[in-house]
């Protein structure tokens, strides 16, 4: 070794490293995968959550329907009218909690489409020799530089 220089490591030693590396590989495939996992669970719950006010402020309009229906048989018009309105203002906030919450449940009940799966696929495939060494593409190409961008 030159002073100054670069060291080098022997072939010896870079196979000596190989298991290491691919250990290193799968802890940090793991470590990626359980993130996207927690992510993913975060908004499950979270649409559950926006599920359970739907339904809380439902039993509420389930009331003032029946205070409205109540009103409107009484009196011909004035007490249940703004009982009606309140009504309606309560379905409005229903369904608005509803749909988010639905929303939010079917953008992340897929846990088959995981960027960390198909990570590991990639690496699965490099290790073979197939895909991106096959298609003649830089399995680098998918990393991103150091602002984020892809290369």
């Amino acid at each position: 070794m030159a002073f100054g220089g670069p060291s080098r490591k022997s072939l010896g030693e870079l196979v000596a490293e190989t298991p290491k590396l691919i250990v290193d590989l799968a802890k940090a495939e793991i470590a990626h995968l359980k993130a996207e996992i927690g992510a993913k669970t975060k908004g499950l719950g979270v649409g559950a959550g926006l599920l359970a006010g739907a339904g809380f402020f439902a039993i509420f309009l389930f009331g003032w329907l029946l205070i409205a229906a109540f009103e409107g048989l009484n009196e011909a018009l004035d007490p249940w009218l703004s009982a009606l309105i309140v009504s309606a203002f309560l379905l409005v906030v229903v369904l608005i909690l509803a749909l988010a919450g639905l929303s939010l449940i079917k953008k992340n009940k897929d846990f088959n489409n995981l960027e960390a799966v198909d990570s590991i696929k990639d690496d699965v495939n490099m290790v073979k020799g197939v895909g991106h060494a096959a298609e003649g593409t830089d399995p680098l190409d998918d990393l991103p530089t150091a602002n984020g961008d892809l290369r």
